[in-house]
């Protein structure tokens, strides 16, 4: 049996798509489009007005499938994050980076990158704690692609 070199990094597929990047599906479409404008939407139900996340197609407060997309504050907090000292590819410059989820002002849950305070030493991601304020920005990253990232302390 031949085993998997699991320090070389294991690239995930489905289709064509690798898994974790950027993804464009049906019911995402109008997200990415809103990332392109600078846009950061999150989904609200037709029916009961609950907010969810983009990838949401029913609602889990009254399970009705009507959607529509709203424009979010961009605010929230660090709801958890892990540093990454450790990767390959495009993704080794960067690192040390920060990944986890916001919790946005709005209630939804988003996995993101997140981002020192503005003017931190570079790589220095000590601001990042839990319960840090933040805010989205835009920026495209390693892997070329325009992407909402979060600040801590950002507007």
């Amino acid at each position: 049996m031949e085993m998997s070199d699991w320090a070389k990094g294991l690239p995930l597929r489905a289709g064509e798509n690798f898994l974790g990047l950027y993804q464009p599906s049906p019911e995402t479409a109008e997200y990415w489009e809103g990332v392109t404008r600078h846009e950061f939407l999150i989904k609200r139900c037709r029916s009961c007005a609950k907010l969810h996340h983009p990838r949401r197609i029913l609602c889990s407060a009254c399970g009705e499938p009507g959607m529509d997309w709203v424009r979010a504050s961009g605010r929230g907090t660090v709801y958890s994050f892990s540093e990454i000292h450790r990767t390959t590819g495009i993704f080794s410059p960067a690192t040390p980076y920060v990944v986890g989820i916001v919790a946005l002002e709005e209630g939804v849950h988003i996995f993101t990158r997140f981002l020192p305070e503005e003017g931190a030493a570079d790589k220095d991601n000590s601001s990042i704690r839990i319960g840090s304020a933040v805010s989205v920005e835009f920026q495209v990253l390693e892997q070329g692609m325009l992407l909402p990232v979060f600040r801590v302390g950002g507007e």
